[in-house]
């Protein structure tokens, strides 16, 4: 009963010392709210656009079953395949140069900031950033006018090189992208998702749709490479094929109309030759239309086929900065300094 008393003594004390004090806290509170609120307006507002994707899945029986028990337990067992290109690669891909590079070129538009530009030109000089950072930028732009850095590098190492090299500017663009566009796989799902990131809501909708069209172009190229490169050979052979044919065809023919009173052994020979020429040289063209077929069938088949579950809206409110999550962080903050202060005050400086 005595440590019960003891206790709440010690928390009528903790009260009525805070009931004293709470003037310092209004004041830390206040304070706080009022930095925060400068933080908060100084940042600019970003918009946000997600698409998302499923891949299509194929299996029945006991693979399915296999998948769905795998999928309890965490694996996903879509993406094990002999193909190399695994879905948990989209992320990679959707951040590597080769891939963000051509998106440099894309045609943005915006009818509320009156932009009409490319996408490198828009990031370059249509970005707005927080007051304290001019300085830097300040800082920065006069270094590069003292001490100018050559821009018109080739965009390789020499005429017979395949390695590329890219300038600060480009390299600044890619890196500002990367941090832009975030692409995400869903480990037991299989399903990916694309957000973009822009300071511009109809440029953040048109980003993270072209943005999504590149990748399946990419993986249809990816997927597809093989079975395009083997209908285009044998294609390339059926079409030598059926010209030798016709060639054949046409051999026969003539010899056949030009000795057609004439009766000899060798006109006999010859023309059975020239006629066995010709349906070989049809069984040939025939055996490769066949492969052409099939040869095309097999890039259908190897065609990935995604089914777009949200495509990309024009988002209507910003992402960020989260205006009332950012007061209460900051109000939080000056709670726990004047805290910290009041038991400086009263139990780390008297003990001393």
């Amino acid at each position: 009963m005595t440590e019960i008393q003891e206790d709440w003594g010690k928390l009528r004390s903790l009260f009525a010392l805070l009931r004293k004090e709470r003037r310092i806290y209004v004041k830390y509170v206040l304070i706080a709210v009022a930095v925060g609120l400068i933080y908060v307006f100084s940042l600019p507002k970003t918009y946000s656009t997600s698409v998302t994707l499923a891949p299509e899945t194929s299996g029945s029986g006991l693979s399915m079953g296999m998948s769905s028990l795998a999928s309890m337990a965490g694996v996903n067992l879509n993406g094990m395949s002999e193909d190399a290109l695994a879905v948990e690669l989209y992320p990679s891909i959707v951040s590597s140069k080769d891939f963000l590079l051509p998106l440099f070129d894309v045609r943005v538009r915006s009818d509320e900031r009156n932009i009409d530009t490319t996408y490198s030109a828009y990031l370059a000089h249509f970005q707005k950033t927080a007051w304290w950072n001019w300085p830097f930028k300040w800082v920065g732009a006069a270094i590069k006018y003292v001490m100018p850095g050559d821009k018109n590098k080739s965009a390789s190492l020499s005429d017979t090189s395949s390695v590329k090299r890219l300038t600060e500017d480009e390299l600044g663009l890619c890196q500002a992208m990367q941090g832009a566009i975030i692409c995400s796989v869903d480990k037991i799902t299989g399903v990916l998702t694309v957000t973009v990131f822009d300071q511009d809501a109809e440029i953040s909708s048109l980003m993270a749709d072209t943005v999504i069209s590149r990748l399946n172009e990419f993986i249809l190229d990816y997927r597809t490479h093989k079975a395009r490169s083997d209908y285009e050979y044998v294609k390339n052979l059926c079409d030598t094929a059926r010209k030798e044919y016709l060639d054949a065809q046409s051999r026969y023919a003539n010899f056949t109309a030009s000795h057609v009173d004439v009766y000899s052994a060798y006109v006999k020979a010859q023309s059975e030759y020239l006629q066995n020429e010709s349906q070989l040289a049809y069984l040939a063209y025939s055996q490769l239309k066949t492969q052409v077929q099939t040869a095309h069938a097999k890039v259908l088949e190897s065609t990935p086929v995604y089914t777009v579950v949200e495509s990309a809206y024009v988002p209507v409110r910003a992402a960020s900065p989260k205006k009332v999550m950012t007061l209460i962080a900051f109000a939080f903050l000056a709670l726990m300094v004047a805290t910290g202060k009041l038991f400086y005050k009263y139990y780390l400086k008297s003990d001393a």
